[in-house]
């Protein structure tokens, strides 16, 4: 198998367990959905007003980690 076919489907799998891992994942506080933010390479939580970092490809879903939103910013 040639080697850049292989990386295209080690690419392609690691796409889908990370849409399997957003599809699962919630808000370790309220146990409500997360929106994914690439750009921001974050999970928001708009009922708790939270933004979780993911680092190296892991989200990191503790409070003390995450960034608050202050109240006069719209979350979208």
């Amino acid at each position: 198998m040639p080697a850049g076919f292989k990386q295209a489907i080690n690419i392609g799998v690691r796409l889908f367990m990370d849409a399997k891992l957003l599809d699962i994942l919630v808000c370790p506080l309220c146990k409500g959905p997360l929106l994914y933010k690439k750009n921001e390479n974050e999970l928001i939580c708009k009922a708790d007003r939270l933004a979780f970092p993911i680092k190296d490809g892991i989200p990191v879903m503790l409070e003390d980690e995450a960034r608050k939103f202050p109240p006069e910013v719209e979350i979208k």
